[in-house]
């Protein structure tokens, strides 16, 4: 069953220090290249979006499932997948359209339409329309070779490798497309001042335990308080977050690692599989496979309707599987308070219990009993 921790007094991790950003100026255009990684994480993505827009009209995925799609298409093939998110805000108004293209055709960058009533191409899944925008990117920036199947009608049509960077696009993408490259730079810019978050952390003033994971896709820095270099953390590498400091995730004692969606992404929770019939579906609502009673699987957001499992699959919440936040190991044996305060029962040393919130130093372990949180006796895992 959902827990949900907020009725304790709270405080919002995602909130800190937001004045203490310093945005670098937004790089020239001249100087971008549409190809590279991409620098910001699907959650900065999406909450911009429905600032400026708070019912984005799109067919079957959510904003942020649709901002995780871009990351995730812009890695395969190599190509900023946040700036042609920001390429696709520009193009539909924040997803509110209003033009020739209407949002049944999944088409986020106007890949042949011309005007006029010119609707362009129709794509029958929100990640066939993705791919088709990552892949015309890359026809106008690369002459590589694509790593997913093609789905841009207009592939072959384009000079390869002409247009390396977004100034390049001016004239070409659009007609006469002045400042074009610069409008989406500067919505990048724009997106990147939004704040670090970890999507549904919520947290009392005194917590002192990790809040998520992050685990590292490709090598990364970590900075000592200092800001010098401390390590690099390679590939397939996991480490505890504490919480969020302007873009970068506080990995305690003052260490910090700098937010980069192609290099990391930070889980939050499991959920533990109870019903047989339970399934993983894809981002257009499709069944991607069935999932095994007793699997446990990561979760990185969660509404009412649905645990995110990453790049923008999910489970649903109406198959009921066991939320937690992490488990707590005894090595002692230790007292169970219930609800109303009294001991409840002793839980046996080399024993585990799912934990379901926190408040301070006092962990929920399901229908408000609690323990004590102890680092002598106890250890936390996230």
């Amino acid at each position: 069953m959902l827990k949900d921790t907020r009725p304790y007094p709270l405080l919002l991790v995602t909130v800190l220090l937001l004045s203490f950003i310093i945005p670098t100026p937004p790089a020239k255009a001249e100087s971008m290249s549409i190809m590279g990684s991409s620098m910001l994480t699907s959650k900065q993505m999406g909450d911009y979006v429905l600032l400026n827009n708070p019912t984005p009209k799109l067919t079957t995925v959510t904003i942020y499932q649709l901002a995780e799609i871009y990351l995730e298409t812009g890695r395969k093939e190599g190509v900023r997948g946040d700036i042609a998110f920001a390429q696709a805000i520009h193009e539909t108004g924040f997803f509110n359209y209003g033009g020739d293209v209407v949002p049944q055709q999944n088409n986020y960058a106007g890949i042949g339409t011309t005007g006029g009533g010119v609707k362009g191409a129709y794509f029958s899944t929100p990640e066939e329309g993705v791919r088709a925008h990552i892949q015309h990117l890359k026809a106008y920036a690369s002459t590589e070779p694509l790593y997913t199947e093609l789905a841009d009608p207009r592939f072959k049509l384009v000079k390869r490798g002409i247009a390396p960077l977004w100034s390049d696009l001016n004239g070409r993408w659009a007609v006469p497309g002045r400042g074009y490259g610069e409008k989406v730079l500067e919505i990048h810019f724009d997106m990147a001042k939004i704040t670090l978050a970890i999507p549904k952390v919520y947290l009392p003033a005194n917590h002192k335990l990790p809040v998520a994971k992050l685990m590292i896709k490709s090598e990364v820095p970590m900075l000592a308080p200092d800001g010098s270099l401390f390590k690099m953390l390679n590939k397939d590498e996991s480490i505890r977050v504490y919480g969020v400091l302007g873009n970068s995730y506080d990995v305690g004692g003052g260490y910090l690692i700098e937010a980069n969606s192609s290099k990391m992404s930070a889980y939050i929770g499991r959920i533990l599989i109870k019903d047989s019939k339970t399934v993983i579906y894809s981002p257009d609502g499709s069944v991607l496979r069935p999932v095994l009673s007793g699997e446990a699987l990561r979760v990185y957001d969660y509404d009412e309707e649905a645990y995110q499992v990453g790049g923008g699959y999910y489970v649903s919440a109406a198959d009921k599987p066991i939320y937690h936040l992490g488990r707590i190991q005894f090595s002692a044996d230790t007292a169970m308070i219930s609800p109303d305060g009294t001991v409840y029962s002793t839980l046996k040393k080399n024993t585990e219990s799912r934990v379901y919130g926190i408040n301070g130093n006092q962990l929920d372990l399901g229908g408000g009993y609690t323990v004590t949180y102890d680092p002598q006796q106890m250890k936390y895992v996230n």
